[in-house]
């Protein structure tokens, strides 16, 4: 009887393939730790970019939550959005990066964010967007693949660079502006 558990559970396995992956339990774990390195990458890429600047623009407000991290600089905003139903599963999440120019985060928080609470305008124009999936039959395979094009996966490292040189490019085209 033993035998014959035994070679179920093990055909069971080697059927899962990478569509079964993200589909289970590990991948919400797993994709929930790739999101805090995006996150980190993010604010890593961001620190070493105002580093090399002559003209360092004001500190950054950076919110981050599990499944989000928002950064303002100046003028311009950077949000990234993991998006998915209450009980849907990685294989359904979208990732949703933006990056705006308006006030999108007010400099001061205190508490719950209230509309009086709230200074400047009230509308941020989105200047650059690029939404996401998550692919990999593993945790140590997992990248970012943009959703409904044929597209190189990319990895949160490399991701985060290009949301970083985006928001930069959207500050600088602000400064001139002005």
């Amino acid at each position: 009887m033993l035998d014959r558990f035994a070679e179920s559970d093990t055909s069971t396995a080697t059927r899962e393939g990478p569509s079964l992956y993200l589909t289970s339990h590990r991948a919400v774990a797993a994709c929930a730790r790739e999101l805090s390195r995006l996150h980190d990458a993010i604010a890593d890429d961001l620190s070493a970019w105002r580093s090399s600047l002559v003209d360092v623009p004001a500190d950054p407000v950076i919110r981050r939550s599990p499944a989000r991290c928002l950064v303002q600089l100046g003028p311009v905003a950077l949000t990234v959005a993991w998006l998915q139903r209450a009980q849907g599963t990685t294989a359904d999440g979208e990732l949703l990066v933006v990056v705006w120019r308006g006030a999108v985060a007010s400099h001061t928080p205190s508490g719950f964010e209230r509309v009086r609470d709230q200074v400047g305008p009230r509308s941020a124009t989105a200047l650059w967007e690029l939404v996401l999936t998550v692919a990999g039959d593993s945790e140590a395979g997992l990248s970012w693949t943009p959703s409904g094009r044929t597209g190189d996966p990319m990895s949160s490292s490399m991701l985060a660079r290009r949301c970083v040189e985006r928001l930069s490019a959207a500050y600088a085209e602000c400064a001139n502006v002005r």
